[in-house]
């Protein structure tokens, strides 16, 4: 339905959002000089079109930064419009004014913690005139959202709701220069309160107490690392994490350009991580095809036509905490060096409602070492030692050039370049494929510049180090890209003209034809066994090489990527499905627990299932809960220490070993067996039940079916279920996000894709669970790249428009900014905006 055109003035977050514009005008790039038409034939400032194709994915097409912006932020409201409500306060540090301290204090803390980078400088950072732009505009196009539709929200997460905030470029612009993993720990920044009141120690001016180390940083107890390491487990368990990238070059490309298949693999409980598929394009000047996080601006990862990208979590080291050893009798003094140096207060304030409404000031002093922010919480401050944090993050340096340098990329070379200078993508791996059919891996992130020697002799307990001496922190090279960060040329990467992929192992195996040599300790592992979800990945693709998949031919198009992607095969199962099955035959009573447990028909189930993860299998779920006994607490992701193998790992033969499950020697698989079999049945729960009957997700009251596996079963389409009355009935962790296909071809372009849990998280949108449904049926919808297609394809068009026609009459009187008093001053306000539009790449 075409939706019809208005022009409407903004409140006064469009003020915010025209003043930003005004502080771009020294770009080269505006459309400065002659004045624009006046009156009634005024050009509206904000001017965007949104195209909806298949699945509800929005295409913003505009003249200007600022214009696609308006567009985008509107098209994100449809969809989520609550979430992105909440996160707004999130970002204000508000949630515990509206909502009060949350469950486990949760709203405080990411309060305090917001309040405190805020009152930091972090949020301070010059960004790219480009950006102000967009950021601008989508607060603009969010506020437009909220008069078009404010009275008539159905969403019931916040319908007619008194909290939905007047959204500001400002708080477009926090949310994009919030480093991604420092909200991890926010919570523990929040409790970084020194453990006495602050006294003065007499340590004189400051000198040396000692020599170099007056004595060693106070240790980790026994009994302390036991008590971190759950919360050590959940701060970085990289095991959990989950993203698939695959780039196949032209020597396996149906017609030589290059393919790209991306899978993130994210929570699907959380907003912060929530990817959104979307289209941005300024004809002439930028045309990107992709997704990002939901509450972001700009499309993140995906294709320009040139080259095509995506993201898998590193195994990197990107954090550490420096423990620190206090000067006796003051709490926020701490020695490094046989020195005394001070720690600095950052105070904030924020307000809090109480359980009978009433909202008062909260006061809150956070303190900071030269390293970083200094811990609470599980990481104990006392009277003798404080951790404090150090951070591998981003920074703003994505705003500062390389996102826009990114997306203006020709090929993986290129790329490569961008995110060297840049170091943009907080500690994951990049996988890229170009229209030439070059591809790229390299783990490029962000990482700490410690020497193999330091990260072994400073560690104190896991992700602990000692912070009393500076030989310990972190150096840096002439090509880091900033202070204590990896320099460039010791990051690894691959270019391969058949393929390279990653599944969250550390670099090494990119491609098996071509390991790449060892890196400093800093970026993972060399030279040791893969993950079964690794090596599902690379077999699937070895076996397309060697056309041993079933289907025809030794290359890859399009479809066949998406399809052997999504082939749901038990990398596990395929390693030691043999050895299992002849161990249940074997074995067909096993006793247990002071019982005795017939299993025999279990073992028909197994030798009869097709080893997938697909919803028709059956004996999937019997294979998970056996796999899921025997691996007991152990985290990782290869084949648990305690099965038993036939061959073992051979770093010369990666990807077949280690293989085959001994069947004469297995104990604990043998009970694993019998405990599944026994819990399945008294679940009533046939042994043989398909797969699909037992796990998906409700939506609105239907239930979805979902094919795909956990990480301990080794399947590439990595989904999280837990156990809920026998059934899997919801996603519980990390799992399939936005499923994309891209064929990397200038103007013949084709991109396949989907967001896994739907494009709206709105309960009463269309789009809440079609995308779902469409990814259980494994049909991914063709997303236009051109803008011609586009507009062939869309099921709808919205046009959006805003400006100086807007301050007709008392039109003026909705919003108020500087000069601003009547109808002239505001259309001479729309004027300059106008003037000061980025309609290209603002230059050096």
């Amino acid at each position: 339905m075409k939706h019809p055109v208005t022009r409407t003035l903004s409140q006064l977050a469009l003020a915010t959002s025209i003043a930003s514009l005004l502080a771009c005008s020294d770009s080269s790039d505006s459309n400065s000089g002659a004045e624009p038409p006046q009156g009634p034939d005024a050009p509206a400032t904000f001017s965007a079109q949104v195209y909806r194709t298949d699945g509800g994915i929005p295409h913003i097409v505009a003249d200007d930064w600022a214009s696609l912006g308006y567009g985008t932020g509107y098209a994100a409201a449809e969809d989520h419009y609550c979430e992105q409500a909440r996160n707004i306060l999130k970002f204000r540090a508000q949630l515990s004014e509206n909502f009060g301290v949350g469950v486990g204090n949760d709203n405080l803390h990411s309060d305090l913690f917001i309040a405190l980078q805020v009152a930091d400088g972090l949020y301070d950072a010059e960004i790219d005139p480009e950006f102000d732009a967009l950021f601008a505009g989508y607060a603009a196009g969010f506020n437009r959202y909220t008069r078009d539709n404010g009275d008539s929200i159905s969403d019931p997460a916040c319908a007619d709701a008194n909290w939905i905030p007047t959204v500001t470029a400002d708080d477009i612009r926090r949310i994009h220069l919030t480093p991604a993993f420092l909200p991890n720990v926010g919570f523990m920044i929040a409790q970084g309160t020194p453990p006495v009141p602050v006294a003065s120690a007499d340590t004189g001016d400051n000198t040396i107490i000692g020599s170099t180390r007056s004595a060693p940083t106070v240790a980790v107890q026994p009994a302390e690392q036991q008590q971190l390491a759950g919360w050590i487990h959940d701060i970085h368990n990289p095991y959990d994490k989950g993203s698939n990238g695959a780039a196949i070059g032209r020597e396996m490309s149906a017609d030589d350009h290059g393919l790209l298949f991306t899978n993130p693999h994210l929570d699907w409980g959380s907003f912060d991580f929530r990817m959104y598929g979307l289209h941005q394009i300024i004809p002439g000047v930028t045309n990107m095809l992709g997704a990002n996080q939901a509450q972001r601006a700009n499309v993140g990862f995906g294709t320009n036509g040139d080259v095509a990208w995506t993201n898998t979590v590193s195994q990197g080291v990107f954090f550490a905490f420096f423990r620190l050893q206090l000067v006796p009798g003051n709490p926020t003094s701490y020695i490094v060096d046989g020195e005394v140096r001070e720690m600095t207060p950052v105070p904030v304030t924020i307000k809090v409602k109480d359980a009978e409404g009433v909202i008062s000031d909260y006061n809150h002093t956070g303190y900071k070492s030269h390293i970083g922010w200094v811990a609470g919480g599980p990481l104990a401050w006392t009277s003798e030692k404080a951790d404090t944090i150090a951070s591998a993050d981003e920074g703003a340096r994505g705003f500062q050039g390389g996102a826009l340098a990114m997306s203006r990329a020709t090929n993986v070379r290129e790329l490569k370049g961008i995110i060297d200078k840049y170091a943009n993508f907080p500690s994951t791996n990049v996988i890229a494929a170009d229209s030439a059919g070059e591809t790229l891996y390299g783990d490029l992130a962000p990482t700490a510049n410690w020497t193999d020697e330091q990260l072994v002799e400073c560690n104190l307990f896991g992700p602990i180090y000692d912070g009393s001496t500076s030989a310990c922190e972190w150096g840096t090279d002439p090509d880091s890209a900033a202070p204590g960060l990896l320099g460039a040329s010791k990051q690894p990467y691959l270019y391969r003209y058949d393929y390279v992929t990653n599944s969250n192992d550390s670099y090494w195996l990119a491609n098996p034809a071509e390991p790449i040599p060892p890196a400093p300790m800093v970026k993972g592992d060399s030279g040791t066994e893969r993950t079964m979800r690794t090596r599902a990945g690379l077999m699937m693709i070895e076996a397309r090489r060697h056309g041993s998949d079933g289907l025809p031919g030794t290359t890859f198009d399009l479809d066949s990527l998406i399809a052997r992607s999504l082939n749901n095969d038990s990398g596990a199962a395929m390693l030691l499905g043999d050895g299992l099955v002849q161990l249940c035959r074997d074995n067909p009573s096993v006793e247990l627990d002071g019982e005795t447990v017939n299993v025999s028909a279990a073992c028909d189930v197994l030798a009869a299932w097709d080893r997938t993860a697909n919803l028709e299998s059956r004996g999937a779920h019997l294979f998970r809960e056996i796999m899921r006994t025997v691996t007991g607490n152990y985290d990782g992701r290869n084949i648990p220490p305690n099965i038993n193998v036939l061959v073992p790992f051979d770093a010369n033969d990666p990807l077949a070993t280690p293989r085959g499950l001994d069947s004469e020697d297995n104990p604990d698989v043998l009970l694993a067996l019998a405990t599944a079999v026994r819990d399945l049945n008294d679940r009533g729960i046939a042994l043989d039940a398909q797969l699909g009957e037992l796990q998906g997700v409700t939506r609105n009251g239907q239930f979805i079916p979902l094919h795909g596996g956990e990480e301990i079963e080794g399947v590439f389409n990595k989904m999280s279920f837990d156990p809920v009355d026998g059934r899997y009935p919801e996603v519980t962790g990390s799992s399939a996000s936005w499923v994309m296909a891209a064929h990397v071809a200038g103007d013949d372009t084709r991109v396949k894709g989907l967001t896994a849990f739907s494009q709206s998280s709105d309960p009463t949108s269309e789009h809440y669970s079609d995308l779902t449904q469409r990814f259980s049926d494994k049909d991914l919808p063709e997303i236009p790249f051109l803008l011609a297609d586009v507009q062939a394809q869309a099921t709808s068009s919205m046009t959006l428009e805003e400006g100086e026609d807007d301050c007709v009459g008392d039109g003026w009187q909705q919003f108020s900014a500087p000069g601003v008093s009547d109808e002239a001053s505001c259309r001479e306000f729309f004027q300059r905006a106008y003037n000061n539009r980025i309609t290209g790449f603002v230059e050096d």
